[in-house]
């Protein structure tokens, strides 16, 4: 079948005889449990006749599990879970899956009429009893034929069990109204029944609870009796051999009529014993819509043929949208699983019921099961009936302008008459601009006049207006606001006859027109009151010819330099759109981050590579001195245009706001646009929070400066500030290229303390710390510090660790015994050196062994042979006794390992868990340590420049020494 060829659903689906006849009742949807169960004839056929029901039944998952557990409990099977609590929410199928169990257990043979129905168990001459609170009388109880009355939930149940056998039993604690304690309870459901299975079906007994409360019975009232009765019932069915309780509880706070404290107390109450179904879940709704609503399934063929045309249309749409490989096979991958739902949702668009399901679900009046079959049979009975029909029913085929279907739609979602003027102005009206749209569209191209493109997306705008979708990781009641994006707008409106570029131009032009209709710039939705869109997009199509003439240099980039100075204010390390080399500072040792201006993004690659290298290198017509302690941050091209638009229509609100006693604006009309604000600053954050996403550093190549591109790629940042999840890229995420802290030994490799430069010279025994301060921040080499103070407290520990000495001042000669010509109390090593003591403009660092002797003092007893006196850079631990004596380690028991060796090979995930193990070994090994062995082989060779960065770099600052040799 060609996309051409498609046919209405009408012409090619058989609907159910009473959809067809427009006959379908309120009873049919609003199941009587109580009613059903006492055989009343006024219940429709449908729902009273076991065979009938099952027959437009379709057996969800869960309401198969369900049947298959209560069946299997009745007829005496153990290893079932006997008490099942039922949580849906208003509308959600309960009532229809407590009569499906009291027809399985009444009838076990008309579940045989549907193939899936057979293999359950068969429990014979089953006792049922049904407790409906919704209907059952707190005070005045239930009045019986003979004019008994039964005054309690208990006394009911028992009733229904068996009048002569059961009731007798708790007679008196119904006539007294106190609750039959779990003695009387099995009595009842074992003596009582005569031996016979019984199966308890108990519903909305919240709402009986809360009527309860009032009635007073002794020192108690109802409600407490009613409370221990259903726990002592759900503990005594737990236990029996053959019987079985379901009760329904509603599924939210929200529905349980503002008792929210008895709900969870009731919930509670049966909590160790019960177990959760819920009857209808996930896309099991499509075949209970095809069985409820059509006389015959339809045609597999024909399904597909119309699922595959439009799942063309709509993958089109998505990789329209898409902006790289990965998202256009996404956009493939999503395309194929709409056909699939749309073969099984045929003649429903999958998004109508998405609508219904994921949306209007979050109006409080809104029924979902029950909602939804009465709307979608009040549109199925319109549109067989005056035409118009789609190849599909989807949101935007909806025949809003037949009264009975617009009353419906809007009576259950609880609005009624509020929304008659939106859709009389602006969607199907005799004058209406959805209307308007489409008699000018349909006299441009007579193909549209059948598809009515601006009255679809009208249509379709108006039923995403209601409800919201749940927020992703947020509770039940978070929901984000009413409306559609453009791009789910689309995906549930074009089709074979309605093309992206023709709906894309018809929802601007609706945006433009409409009255009600609202945009913030992420979703349109139909309001009760008129918009400001109009005069906004107006001031925004000002400043976007303005913006065009003065070529990016206008008012908008002055405001966005404004924003980004705003939140770079108080990061001095921050510049913010340098223009020539000399904007960057070159005095202070530190690391600079300069943020390069939007039109950055635009060069061709070569231009940028020429201008970074230009600001890297060079601080006007000299060498930038400080070349090792500055990053460019590079403008992200994806996110220019969206904060482009964003602060365009920041501006137009201004101008709006400031025009608000000259155009009159109402308080709503002021309070729409302060939201649209809101919503435009909110983009322009999410804009700036990704605005900045890659780093370019200096480094050495062939003895010229070349650029080392860091890049956010695919990794989440946990900043929130701008200037901060720069920082967090460079120094947290992968291997880190600028670091908070620097280790002594560090220093020392860094400057060759204590080496020899070049063969046959001298070793270097002492530098001064300007010197130091110079290679670390002049030099391009890792690693990068924040600031000097970071150089300084990594000076201050080494001298403190006896690593190197320090000393200020003038800088001392080396004597022909290579020690330093300094007296010996002006040097400091091997005790603790304050940070701020640390001068880099007259301090000198000086290798241990340069470091001149102690003088003797007069008097002093020289050290024996054998005991060695401390020398330079050999600082006093405490606690370490003055013998040179080495201690001789206690001899472990018998069954105690002293040494453990581990030899293994693992991959990264793996010596991330094994970290803790090796840990917990250290901890309990001779100093604190283990010695590790690690090797790693690579065919290709290791990249030296990568080894350096990602393995050598953080074991030094993790201030681990590789052991000789190793």
């Amino acid at each position: 079948m060609s996309t051409l060829a498609l046919r209405p659903w009408t012409d090619l689906v058989k609907l159910h005889p009473d959809v067809e006849e427009g006959a379908l009742t309120e009873a049919v949807f609003a199941i009587d449990l109580g009613a059903i169960a006492s055989g009343d004839h006024n219940v429709p056929v449908v729902n009273r006749d076991p065979e009938a029901f099952f027959r437009a039944t379709y057996l969800t998952s869960d309401l198969r599990k369900l049947l298959d557990e209560v069946l299997a409990s009745l007829a005496g099977k153990s290893g079932y879970n006997r008490v099942l609590k039922l949580r849906t929410p208003f509308g959600g199928g309960k009532s229809h899956t407590l009569a499906s169990l009291l027809h399985a257990a009444r009838k076990r043979e008309a579940l045989d009429i549907i193939p899936e129905g057979k293999g359950f168990a068969r429990p014979k001459n089953v006792a049922v009893a049904v407790f409906d609170g919704e209907k059952f009388d707190a005070r005045n109880g239930k009045e019986l034929d003979g004019g008994r009355t039964i005054r309690t939930m208990w006394g009911w149940l028992a009733w229904q069990i068996d009048p002569e056998r059961a009731f007798p039993i708790v007679a008196q604690h119904d006539e007294d109204r106190v609750s039959p304690g779990g003695d009387v309870i099995r009595d009842v459901l074992t003596k009582g029944s005569g031996g016979r299975p019984v199966l308890l079906l108990l519903d909305e007994v919240l709402k009986y609870m809360e009527r309860a409360a009032a009635v007073a019975v002794l020192d108690s009232t109802l409600q407490r009796q009613a409370k221990d009765f259903f726990q002592n019932l759900t503990v005594e069915v737990s236990g029996s051999t053959n019987a079985a309780l379901v009760y329904s509880l509603t599924w939210s706070a929200r529905e349980a009529l503002g008792n929210v404290s008895l709900l969870a107390e009731i919930d509670k109450l049966a909590a160790r014993v019960d177990q959760l179904r819920e009857p209808v879940t996930g896309d099991e709704v499509l075949p209970i819509l095809q069985r409820r609503l059509l006389d015959a399934i339809p045609d597999l063929a024909t399904a597909t043929d119309v699922a595959t045309s439009y799942q063309e249309v709509v993958t089109g749409v998505r990789k329209a949208y898409a902006e790289t490989p990965a998202e256009r096979l996404q956009a493939e991958e999503e395309g194929r699983l709409l056909r699939d739902r749309m073969r099984s949702a045929y003649p429903f668009h999958p998004a109508l019921i998405d609508v219904m399901r994921e949306r209007w679900t979050a109006v409080d009046a809104f029924q979902r099961t029950r909602g939804v079959l009465r709307f979608l049979a009040s549109c199925m009975h319109s549109l067989k009936r005056n035409g118009g029909a789609q190849p599909l029913l989807g949101p935007g085929d909806v025949p809003i302008k037949d009264v009975d279907v617009r009353v419906k739609m809007l009576k259950e979602l609880g609005v009624q008459n509020d929304y008659d003027p939106v859709i009389t102005a602006d969607i199907d009206g005799p004058n209406a601009r959805a209307k308007r749209i489409d008699e000018r569209m349909a006299r441009e191209d007579p193909a549209l006049a059948g598809v009515k493109p601006a009255t679809r997306i009208a249509t379709a705008i108006l039923l995403y207006s209601f409800g919201g979708l749940r927020r992703e990781g947020a509770g039940e009641a978070e929901t984000l606001p009413p409306g559609v994006t453009e791009s789910e707008l689309l995906a549930a409106c074009v089709s074979p006859g309605l093309d992206n570029i023709t709906a894309t131009a018809v929802l601007s032009e609706l945006r433009n027109a409409c009255l009600y209709l609202h945009y913030d710039g992420v979703r349109y939705c139909f309001k009760k009151d008129p918009n400001v869109t109009k005069l906004i997009e107006d001031a925004e199509q000002a400043i976007t010819r303005e913006e065009a003439q003065s070529k990016g240099r206008g008012s908008v980039r002055d405001k966005i330099k404004g924003m980004l100075d705003a939140r770079l204010a108080g990061h001095h390390a921050a510049i913010v759109w340098p223009v020539k080399s000399q904007d960057i500072p070159d005095e202070d040792p530190r690391f600079l981050v300069a943020y390069l201006p939007l039109e950055f993004a635009g060069e061709c690659k070569a231009d940028q590579e020429s201008q970074a290298k230009e600001l890297l290198a060079k601080f006007g017509d000299r060498p930038r001195r400080f070349r090792n302690g500055l990053g460019l941050a590079i403008p992200n091209k994806k996110q220019i245009e969206a904060l482009r638009r964003a602060v365009r229509y920041l501006l137009a609100i201004e101008q709006v706001d400031a025009k608000k006693q000259q155009l009159r604006l109402t308080k709503d009309q002021l309070d729409q646009l302060k939201e649209r604000k809101r919503t435009e600053e909110a983009a322009a954050e999410s804009c700036f929070r990704d605005l900045y996403a890659a780093v370019w550093l200096p480094r050495v190549e062939g003895g010229e400066i070349d650029i080392e591109r860091v890049e956010r790629g695919g990794r989440p940042l946990q900043a929130a500030g701008i200037q901060q999840r720069i920082m967090e890229l460079l120094t947290s995420v992968g291997t880190p290229r600028v670091y908070g802290s620097v280790t002594p030994r560090k220093i020392a490799e860094r400057v060759k303390l204590g080496e020899s430069t070049t063969s046959g010279e001298s070793p270097i025994l002492g530098i001064k710390a300007s010197d130091v301060l110079e290679s670390f921040f002049r030099d391009i080499a890792p690693p990068r510090l924040e600031s000097s103070s970071v150089l300084g407290k990594g000076i201050a520990r080494g001298v403190t660790e006896g690593i190197f000495a320090y000393t200020s001042g003038l800088q001392p000669a080396l004597g022909p015994d290579g020690k330093f010509q300094i007296a010996r109390d002006k040097v400091v090593i091997g005790r603790t050196l304050a940070e701020d003591e640390v001068d880099f403009e007259s301090g000198f660092i000086m290798a241990p062994s340069a470091v001149p002797e102690v003088a003797a003092a007069q008097g002093s007893v020289p050290a024996g042979p054998g005991v060695p006196t401390p020398g330079p850079g050999t600082p006093v631990q405490p606690g370490v006794p003055d013998s040179a004596s080495p201690t001789t380690p206690s001899k472990p028991a018998d069954d105690r390992q002293s040494i453990v060796r581990l030899k293994f090979k693992a991959t990264r995930d793996q010596i991330h868990r094994a970290f803790l193990a090796i840990a917990n070994l250290a901890g309990k090994s001779d100093e604190g340590k283990v010695t590790m062995n690690v090797e790693g082989t690579s065919t290709d060779g290791f990249d030296p420049s990568w080894l350096r960065n990602a393995v050598e770099e953080p074991l030094n600052e993790a201030d681990i020494e590789r052991m000789v040799g190793e």
